[in-house]
């Protein structure tokens, strides 16, 4: 079949407007041209412990997305007689809120009463339907989305009420590409690197 220079033009000015259309979807960031952002070491909660270990956890199970956001929010324990020990850190990401990370000082109780307790501090039943044990603390459960741990704090004559233990949890509300074996892996290493830091912030006497 014999082409027209009019075909031509039109063929060849319809390529030249797709190719001007993916350059700008590239330059812009649109799909499928969008970059996947880069989680710092530097930009992760303090309350998480070790930035890099948390760092390396938190992109194992988060999914991709253009961008991350973090909101640590530390209230600190002033003297060995204060209970108001907590921390609170928020990652997000394409709008969404991907994982948070909860760290509070409360009286000791029975491990199986904390256990129910801290499932129940869960944004999602479907985090906490899997939870099995892990060595930590006086007591460490975890899933493929949830992660706890119960460590001991001060001893008691110290704050009214007797002990008072550490309850960390991680609940990874939207998952990335990781299988729940190696969410629950990294959870767990995100919950105890967090127990770790908030052991020493809380001033802590008694041992993890």
């Amino acid at each position: 079949m014999k082409l027209t220079h009019r075909t031509i033009l039109l063929v060849t000015g319809g390529v030249s407007a797709l190719a001007l259309l993916a350059g700008a979807a590239f330059l812009f960031k649109m799909p499928p041209f969008e970059q996947e952002g880069a989680i710092e070491a530097s930009e992760v909660c303090a309350s998480l412990g070790t930035s890099s270990s948390a760092a390396e956890a938190l992109r194992e199970v988060l999914p991709a997305e253009s961008s991350y956001s973090f909101d640590d929010d530390v209230t600190p324990r002033v003297d060995a007689a204060d209970a108001g020990y907590e921390s609170a850190c928020f990652v997000s990401g394409g709008g969404e809120q991907l994982l948070v990370a909860d760290v509070r000082l409360m009286a000791d109780e029975e491990a199986e009463s904390w256990t129910e307790w801290v499932r129940g501090t869960a944004a999602s039943d479907a985090s906490v339907t899997s939870l099995t044990p892990f060595p930590g603390g006086k007591k460490a459960v975890a899933s493929g989305r949830f992660a706890a741990v119960f460590v001991p704090c001060t001893s008691a004559g110290h704050i009214p009420g007797g002990q008072y233990n550490l309850s960390i949890s991680v609940e990874l509300k939207k998952p990335g590409d990781a299988g729940a074996a190696a969410n629950r892996a990294e959870l767990i290493k995100l919950a105890t690197n967090a127990a770790s830091f908030a052991h020493t912030e809380a001033k802590c006497d008694l041992g993890r």
